[in-house]
Parts: C-alpha cells; sequence; structure tokens
C-alpha cells in the first residue's frame, strides 16, 4: 500500500511540475544557446593526432595481452 501511495504521489508530482522553464527555448542564454551555436574555441581543430594515438595504444595493447597470454601459456605447459 506505501508503494502504490509513493508511486501515485511520484506520477502527480512529475506531471505538476513546470517543467517549461527548464527546456531551452532559444533564450538568451550566451554560448550555450542550443539554436544558435557556435563551438567554443578549444585548440583541438585537427583530431587527426588523437585517432593516431587512439591506433597505436589499441595496438599496444593487443600486442602486450597477446604476449601474456602467449607467455602464460608457455609457463603452464612446463
Amino acid at each position: 500500500m506505501r508503494k502504490s501511495i509513493a508511486v501515485s504521489l511520484a506520477v502527480v508530482a512529475t506531471f505538476l511540475v513546470n517543467v517549461s522553464t527548464v527546456l531551452a527555448d532559444g533564450g538568451s542564454y550566451g554560448p550555450y544557446n542550443p539554436y544558435i551555436h557556435e563551438p567554443i574555441p578549444t585548440g583541438f581543430e585537427d583530431t587527426s593526432i588523437f585517432y593516431i594515438a587512439a591506433g597505436v595504444t589499441f595496438i599496444t595493447g593487443m600486442a602486450i595481452l597477446s604476449t601474456v597470454k602467449r607467455l602464460k601459456e608457455e609457463q603452464s605447459l612446463a
């Protein structure tokens, strides 16, 4: 019974909350206005170095894992 009361109160509270004040309505929110969006310059216009670093990191990690697995198999045979 208590759960049904709590659930019904939560549903009523959800529908009674004024959500129009928290939705993006295109007001003057400075650089965070979703309708007039110009990205803030971060200095990372060229992301190719991140893709290269991610590829190298992935390949290095896979090589380490395969080496450890091979060494573990060799050790368990002895």
